[in-house]
Order: C-alpha cells, then structure tokens, then sequence
C-alpha cells in the first residue's frame, strides 16, 4: 500500500539519521506559527506548522487515486513525528470505502486486536468541525529496518479521524513514537480542526 512504503521509508532514513547524530526528543512548540495550505484540485485545504517539513508527490497521488501530503517534525529520535492529510477518491487503488478503511486499521491483518506488539481501540464515532467521523487509536512496535536483521524497534502510538465525503472520503492520521505522543498531539489537533473539504 502507498502509505505503508512511504511510512517505512521515511523511518528507515530517520534511522539512519538518528545514528549519525545525537538523539533529540520531538518537541512541538505551543506558539510555532501555523500557514494555510491548499491540496491541488481543492480537495481540501487545512493549516499546517511552518517549521514542519511538507512532501507531496503528484504523480503517486494520480497512479493511486490518494491525494495526500506527509507532514514532517523538524526533529526525531529513532522514528520520526508525522502528520498525513489524505483524500481517497471512490476509486482510490487501498480502501473500498471508508468503512473497510476504518475495518482495516482497527486490527491487525490477522483480525487481532490486542497482543503483545500491538493494542488497537474500540473505533469512536465522533463529529469533527460539525462533521461525522470515526477516531481510531492505535499502538504498535515497529522495526526501525525491516530489510534487514536488525531487531531495533520504536513503539508508536497513532491516531487517525476518518471523515466520509459524498465521493471517497478523508484521513487525518498522526504517527509519533509513544513518549513524543503527547508533546505533539496539540498540532495534529490544530490541523484537524482547521480542515476543510469537499463534502
């Protein structure tokens, strides 16, 4: 899945990153400034912390009908703090509708919920910004290099609002590795209550 390579690619080089230099815990700042963004095809709009770093690739987004942008802390300790703003059109290449979406992440592949890698919440049905969505919560260890035999590993905790539009629907999902989770919810909330889209 499209997600699924980005997000391990970008741990991987955070990884290396880490070894190069001293670990620094992530830390958001309460008064960092914030910057209005638009998605290309006004998809949707939302605002995003300037000092975090925005990837976006248009040509992934047109292969696999998913219209996203990966927001990046400006620091990391062995896995990084990320934010993904996502549009899934009807006939995106992952999810069949946001229902097998929300099915899919609220376990793991073997249908488990809890075990010792990995702790997934009850799906919530919340309204966000006057909207009907669902909030997922999930924590799991991941391997820092899975092409390799290396055993290191980081837990993470993710949170993730999906929203249904009239044609596909929205991911709002926040990664960050358990004890820079707290410090860093307040702007992934920011982004959330400021998003806007095509309904």
């Amino acid at each position: 899945m499209k997600k699924l390579t980005l997000a391990l690619i970008t741990i991987c080089v955070a990884a290396s990153a880490a070894m190069a230099a001293p670990a620094a815990k992530t830390k958001a700042k309460a008064e960092a400034p914030f910057k209005d963004y638009a998605m290309e095809n006004g998809f949707f709009t939302c605002s995003i912390p300037s000092d975090w770093s925005v990837e976006h690739d248009a040509d992934k987004d047109a292969e696999y009908k998913i219209y996203e942008i990966q927001l990046i802390a400006p620091k990391g300790d062995k896995a990084p703090v990320f934010i993904y703003v996502s549009y899934y059109a009807k006939d995106n290449e992952d999810f069949n509708n946001y229902e097998d979406f929300v099915r899919r992440n609220s376990r793991n592949v073997a249908g488990e919920t809890r075990n010792k890698r990995e702790l997934y919440e009850t799906p919530k049905k919340i309204e966000l910004s006057g909207r009907k969505a669902v909030e997922l919560v999930r924590e799991r260890m991941v391997y820092l290099h899975p092409e390799t035999k290396s055993d290191d590993s980081v837990q993470l905790k993710e949170k993730m609002y999906v929203l249904p539009a009239k044609e596909g629907f929205y991911v709002m999902h926040f990664s960050a590795p358990k004890a820079a989770f707290i410090t860093n919810l307040k702007v992934f909330e920011k982004v959330a209550k400021s998003f806007k889209g095509k309904f």
